[in-house]
């Protein structure tokens, strides 16, 4: 879509009132243009307009006001329902690239993108494309937390940084197995039902640096497959994770039950990997998650008052006993 003739005199007039230090005033210039076009609906050109000021505003350092313009864009980008593609990611990449480390702006902006694409885009969580870059963008800074919560959302790419993410946290931890961390990863991963991303996650972990090898054996993907090589870990969580991996790709449902068996002196106790291992059973095996010790008090309530055997009754409800899809949202 191309712009309006008027809009490159306009962009010079602004650019020069930047380059003369008149940073607020040339900020206020812009958004009353922009809020003139969104009037008119001319969203190409105040996408232009807000892009080109913000960019100029963080190459003079202005990154408050260069902020401000660049959240005005993203709200044009909803505002004329532009869905995520290559050209509009590319403005926000670009702007992303400019904002200082430690800029508290930041956050909001990426926060506000992200917004824009589960509302305009076909991915609930966000755009695939943005969770990898601004995922490796926190890998690079080593804000491993973050890269990890953008990495699990992101493309093959961000399944091959995330292995690396994994491997230098549990080096900087200095923790005794750094394949708890490995495990976390693809455990995750699994519950997504993403083989693909778990297989690339796990590789380049095991990449990342020298593992501590116990042994060699050999494993059959299927029962008529020819054995291939199979590396024995000194470390407890790779080996369990490598197996977990090898399990699902085939069908294995009473080889999972004996390997989780097996493992849970390992993981038992940690009851985020517990339920990850339980979600991973009923996706690939459905294996049925055990039932929840029920709430006594609760159940009593529900028995007293509803007479019916524990189902969902008004006082069941108000002790929490079931919950409504506005309640989970």
């Amino acid at each position: 879509m191309a712009t309006s003739k008027g809009l490159e005199k306009t962009l010079q007039k602004l650019r020069e009132s930047v380059h003369a230090g008149n940073y607020y005033e040339a900020q206020q210039m812009y958004r009353t243009v922009a809020r003139r076009y969104n009037k008119q609906a001319k969203y190409v050109d105040t996408i232009r307009l807000l892009h080109d000021g913000a960019i100029l505003l963080f190459q003079h350092k202005q990154s408050g006001s260069g902020s401000d313009l660049a959240n005005y864009m993203l709200e044009t980008y909803k505002l004329a329902h532009l869905p995520p593609d290559e050209a509009s990611l590319d403005r926000i990449v670009e702007i992303l690239n400019l904002f200082p480390v430690n800029d508290a702006g930041r956050k909001t902006f990426i926060s506000n993108a992200f917004r824009w694409t589960k509302e305009e885009g076909n991915y609930p969580e966000g755009d695939p494309e943005l969770h990898d870059f601004v995922g490796t963008m926190f890998y690079n800074e080593k804000k491993y937390n973050l890269a990890e919560d953008h990495l699990l959302l992101g493309t093959d790419h961000s399944a091959e940084v995330i292995g690396k993410v994994a491997y230098a946290w549990a080096t900087e931890e200095k923790v005794q197995w750094k394949g708890v961390y490995l495990a976390r990863i693809v455990l995750q991963l699994l519950a997504q039902k993403n083989i693909r991303h778990a297989s690339l996650a796990y590789k380049h972990f095991i990449e990342a640096g020298d593992q501590p090898v116990a042994g060699e054996s050999q494993v059959r993907r299927a029962p008529a497959d020819s054995p291939i090589p199979y590396i024995i870990y000194a470390d407890p969580w790779m080996n369990f994770t490598q197996m977990v991996l090898l399990t699902v790709q085939r069908d294995g449902k009473d080889l999972f039950t004996e390997l989780t068996s097996k493992y849970s002196s390992l993981y038992g106790n940690e009851n985020n990997f517990v339920e990850l291992i339980q979600d991973i059973g009923l996706l690939f095996f459905n294996i049925p998650k055990p039932r929840k010790q029920g709430n006594m008090l609760q159940e009593m309530m529900a028995n007293l008052f509803g007479g019916n055997g524990g189902a969902a009754s008004p006082a069941n409800a108000l002790l929490g006993g079931s919950k409504s899809s506005e309640d989970l949202d």
